[in-house]
């Protein structure tokens, strides 16, 4: 994980440390979409927001780090009793070393598919294509070219909650994930807002679990409970 980048041209990308993930888990081809969320939540906050377009396919946004746990944990239920997903398996939020896992996709470069910036407009909604194109808001789900595992959206659109609280230093070793000293919750990917700077796999950055915006959503991630 992280960035092999001069400490200057970091950022809040973290100084790399080597991680071993031992378990698999399954991540969401997309982002959650407002068609997904209203079946399980039955809200849209996001509606009548400014910034926003509406449809069942755009990304569910206005979604605090709270609002998309207890989504996981309804879903969880859901699908529990649906007998579609086994007993000790649980949709949760992916920790940042499943974020980024996925995000690479096996690669090493700056973003997943090399380390020439001046194609992120193929894989990425971002401030140049979107924003300063005059289309301020999330863009449908699946739009640009997923990554090598068929992952879209990983650079830019929305920036995607992870489940770790977030600390300077990212956390290395086995299975890592941030459960104290802190406050403020992980964000990864980018968004349609964002500039370049903001969006290569090793971005990271922090804000309170609560925080609520027209660029924030997330995707979910299943893997084993851990219980018994």
């Amino acid at each position: 994980m992280g960035s092999s980048a001069s400490k200057s041209d970091r950022g809040d990308e973290g100084r790399p440390v080597e991680v071993t993930i031992t378990k698999g888990f399954w991540m969401g081809k997309y982002e959650i979409t407002q068609s997904e969320w209203r079946q399980v939540m039955g809200t849209e906050q996001w509606k009548g927001q400014p910034a926003v377009k509406e449809g069942d396919d755009f990304p569910a946004t206005f979604v605090s780090w709270e609002q998309a746990m207890e989504f996981c944990h309804k879903l969880t239920i859901q699908e529990h009793k649906a007998g579609r997903v086994p007993v000790r398996w649980e949709y949760t939020l992916p920790t940042e070393a499943q974020w980024e896992r996925a995000c690479r996709a096996g690669t090493e470069t700056r973003f997943n598919f090399g380390d020439d910036e001046s194609k992120l407009g193929e894989h990425a909604w971002f401030r140049d294509n979107a924003e300063e194109a005059a289309e301020r808001y999330a863009h449908r789900i699946g739009q640009k070219k997923p990554n090598q595992w068929g992952l879209h959206d990983m650079h830019g659109k929305v920036f995607e909650w992870c489940r770790d609280i977030y600390g300077e230093k990212l956390p290395g070793g086995r299975d890592p994930e941030v459960t104290i000293r802190g406050f403020e919750r992980v964000l990864r990917s980018g968004c349609w807002r964002c500039a370049v700077w903001f969006c290569p796999s090793a971005f990271r950055g922090g804000v309170s679990p609560s925080y609520q915006h027209d660029c924030v959503g997330f995707r979910v991630a299943l893997s084993p409970s851990g219980k018994k």
